[in-house]
């Protein structure tokens, strides 16, 4: 009878594994999110707009590590729906400036407590010695991945 050793986990497994964490953690918290009006997507790109303040779209493409195209794309979207507009560069006339408006903010807003809760629900099983583990074992493999993505920009 072969035993299988489950002590050693290999780093394709883990990597599997987080992989499908993370797909099932973003459909809920989008479920979440899309039941009150706003998807996670849309929550993300209002939120760094939130965060930077106002700024240009290419800026916003770089701070969400997206395609300047995405970014075109869901911001048309946004501005049809009121989320944001576009105001003119005061300086360059070729440039735009973006900028939540009173319903993007608001749409943020309604969002959080049940965007908040899905997560919560995520981690319910995990005390906080376990978090705490996750959270160091995370933060060690992103900053070997960061330095990985340094060296081949080199």
């Amino acid at each position: 009878m072969n035993v299988i050793d489950r002590s050693e986990v290999s780093p394709t497994e883990i990597t599997e594994t987080l992989l499908s964490v993370i797909r099932l953690m973003r459909k809920q918290v989008d479920a979440a999110m899309s039941a009150q009006g706003l998807s996670l997507a849309r929550g993300k790109l209002l939120t760094a707009i939130a965060h930077e303040g106002t700024c240009r779209p290419g800026e916003l493409a770089h701070v969400l590590q997206q395609s300047p195209r995405t970014i075109t794309d869901a911001i048309d979207a946004m501005d049809r729906d009121g989320l944001l507009i576009r105001k003119r560069h005061p300086t360059d006339r070729r440039s735009q400036l973006l900028e939540l408006t009173e319903a993007g903010k608001q749409a943020l807003e309604q969002v959080k407590k049940p965007k908040q809760a899905a997560i919560d629900r995520l981690f319910d099983g995990l005390d906080s010695h376990a978090r705490q583990q996750l959270m160091a074992s995370l933060r060690s493999i992103e900053a070997l991945a960061q330095d990985i993505e340094e060296q081949n920009k080199a």
